[in-house]
């Protein structure tokens, strides 16, 4: 039950509690709540301005002592080379697939951007191509080469966003820190909420999550956290926000930070992505589900179980 100044103002049966997420300052929790979510694998995430989390609750999930050495083991035996291979593999398909199908709703309207969409989705289709015939064994030399190719691929798949948005609102380049104009700030905002939902799938399968890849690893950091989103990014956040400017909704930033109500707004809609149901493997799942799976199948991978396979959405 959540009230405000003693007043009833929302109540959600527990049975349907999947997590809880705190957006705004001044909010209490009880103890019980905090005990019923310890005892069901429910995380509480408390996510700051940035929508990055500064602190998360939930029970103590200690990493696998043999999955941590399996981890650092894959650096060195090609496990490790053949994941970041995967998942930017992953990535850039639905990076592929996402401009395809605005395309569908530009082609015949738009002659220069046909002509850029032909160029670019030939450019990352190339750039596919290119990384998984990258045969250099050193996984960092290899990180280097492949993170080249991404980095050409995403200039691409960022022109394409910019002439789809530019007939709805201002957007110039992909910007990460500090941004402040609308679509970087909803972006960034939008990852944030998705990584700690990466995270805490990481955190379940009880992978130590500071051993990564596809990212060199970094004091303090969850850098595999920041492997495992790259094949999420488009489908759980890109998509909502890119939706959310072309439908014309109110979306506000004042002095380089989203409002309250636009950050609220943008949560609900990720969220609702989140747990709306997709054909995947050979079933239908939410994509909360997905990521949880993604995580299993990368413990599996590490483990030399199963070879990874990214996560790719239908089109």
């Amino acid at each position: 039950t959540v009230k405000e100044k003693g007043e009833n103002k929302f109540t959600a049966p527990v049975q349907n509690l999947q997590s809880i997420t705190i957006l705004s300052q001044g909010v209490s929790l009880s103890s019980n709540v905090i005990q019923f979510c310890a005892s069901n694998q429910i995380p509480i995430h408390f996510i700051g301005f940035d929508g990055l989390p500064y602190a998360k609750l939930f029970a103590p999930i200690y990493p696998d002592a043999s999955l941590g050495l399996a981890q650092v083991k894959a650096l060195e035996n090609g496990l490790g080379l053949a994941l970041m291979k995967s998942i930017i593999t992953g990535k850039l398909k639905n990076q592929l697939y996402l401009i395809k199908y605005y395309y569908k709703y530009r082609k015949g309207k738009d002659a220069d951007y046909a002509e850029a969409f032909v160029h670019h989705t030939g450019a990352i289709e190339n750039s596919i191509t290119k990384v998984n015939l990258c045969a250099e064994p050193n996984i960092d030399t290899a990180r280097n080469i492949i993170m080249g190719y991404e980095g050409h691929a995403a200039a691409c798949y960022w022109d394409m966003i910019m002439r789809l948005l530019n007939n709805y609102t201002a957007f110039e380049t992909r910007q990460h820190q500090g941004a402040t104009d609308l679509v970087n700030c909803l972006l960034n905002y939008g990852y944030g909420i998705l990584y700690s939902r990466v995270w805490d799938a990481i955190i379940r399968e009880q992978l130590n999550p500071n051993i990564s890849f596809l990212h060199a690893m970094q004091p303090n950091k969850p850098t595999l956290a920041f492997d495992l989103i790259e094949e999420f990014r488009q489908q759980a956040v890109d998509k909502v926000v890119f939706s959310l400017i072309t439908k014309s909704e109110e979306m506000k930033v004042e002095k380089g930070l989203l409002t309250h109500e636009t950050k609220k707004r943008l949560t609900e809609k990720i969220l609702e992505r989140l747990n709306n149901k997709e054909k995947f493997r050979k079933g239908e799942y939410r994509l909360i589900e997905i990521i949880r799976m993604q995580a299993h199948a990368l413990k599996l991978h590490l483990a030399g179980e199963k070879p990874y396979k990214p996560y790719i959405a239908k089109w």
